[in-house]
């Protein structure tokens, strides 16, 4: 570990360069979640801040913002998302306070803003305080490319509070943070977890996954998964008894909603490196989309589903991110 890493690094000669961080966590008793993304993309002087609450059901509170940088970054914010580090690799601090769409049913951001009917969001205040603590140190990654760490994971445990109008909860859950560094383009082929050259299966077929599972403070489950081969293929790690481990040999299978490239349901499959197998079967709790508009036509939507997750008969829950491309 570096603790520089926990700061920004300075912009690559990539036009796309990105640095970024995330966090999400969910508490089963209240039924409140949320993820949270900044990044910092230094060569086009912008910084963007995504904030999404689950509110139980299909509801959520939603907010972005793109804003330009004016100048040398000197605190980590987007609009009403403020990001705080109190220790390297332990103790950091998301918040959030601000204007927010309220909505019933997230699916409803699949569709083209245009065809949605009025109402169907209903302006709402967010005041957001949480503490994100690291149960264990952070698992690195490689990129493919350059064999260069500039990615990691942690696991770790979310307290604090949330208010969206007149309502408001005290939460404690579980999630995981992400920090990463280098280009990022948000297409297919642009990542390097993708390989678009491959079969296509039929049906939807998004071309990354990415999944974040916690069954509690000591047993967690990353992964980044693509498509080759027409099957979704990756690799990650596992938290358990006070140790990450390597797990490889990733397999998911996936069914979607009908007609859609919402995702309802998953099995995950993968081998630690001490050869123990794992099998893990997801339930999309809802699904939240988010569409970033690509240059020329179509746009890449990066659905980001709550899930609860069964694994050896325990219970957790988290992320199980699918990027589709479309035309």
């Amino acid at each position: 570990m570096d603790s520089r890493d926990e700061t920004l690094h300075g912009a690559g000669d990539h036009p796309a360069w990105s640095e970024s961080y995330y966090f999400n966590f969910y508490d089963p008793k209240s039924q409140v979640g949320m993820f949270a993304r900044m990044a910092f993309r230094l060569n086009e002087g912008t910084v963007d801040g995504l904030m999404v609450l689950y509110l139980g059901g299909h509801r959520v509170a939603f907010t972005y913002t793109r804003e330009r940088l004016d100048g040398p970054v000197k605190a980590l914010k987007a609009g009403g998302l403020s990001l705080e580090l109190e220790h390297p690799f332990k103790t950091w601090h998301v918040r959030y306070s601000g204007p927010a769409q309220d909505i019933a049913d997230d699916r409803i951001l699949v569709t083209r803003r245009k065809e949605r009917p009025d109402g169907w969001f209903t302006p709402a205040t967010v005041e957001m305080d949480l503490t994100f603590e690291g149960s264990i140190d952070p698992y690195y990654t490689l990129d493919d490319a350059g064999g260069e760490r500039n990615h990691f994971e942690q696991p770790g445990r979310v307290t604090g509070t949330v208010k969206v109008g007149d309502e408001s909860w005290d939460v404690d859950g579980f999630g995981v943070r992400d920090k990463s560094w280098g280009p990022r383009t948000w297409q297919a082929g642009g990542s390097s977890t993708s390989d678009t050259k491959t079969e296509q299966p039929a049906g939807p077929a998004p071309f990354v996954n990415w999944f974040s599972m916690n069954f509690g403070p000591s047993f967690a489950i990353g992964a980044s998964c693509g498509l080759r081969d027409g099957v979704m293929r990756g690799a990650g790690w596992i938290q358990r008894d006070g140790m990450i481990l390597a797990l490889k040999d990733i397999r998911v299978e996936s069914q979607f909603e009908p007609d859609s490239i919402l995702h309802k349901s998953l099995v995950f499959t993968g081998t630690d490196e001490m050869g123990v197998e794992h099998r893990v079967e997801g339930e999309l709790l809802t699904v939240t989309p988010t569409k970033i508009p690509m240059p020329g036509a179509g746009a890449t939507f990066v659905n980001e589903g709550l899930a609860r997750y069964t694994l050896d008969g325990q219970t957790g829950y988290g992320i199980a991110e699918y990027w589709h491309t479309v035309e």
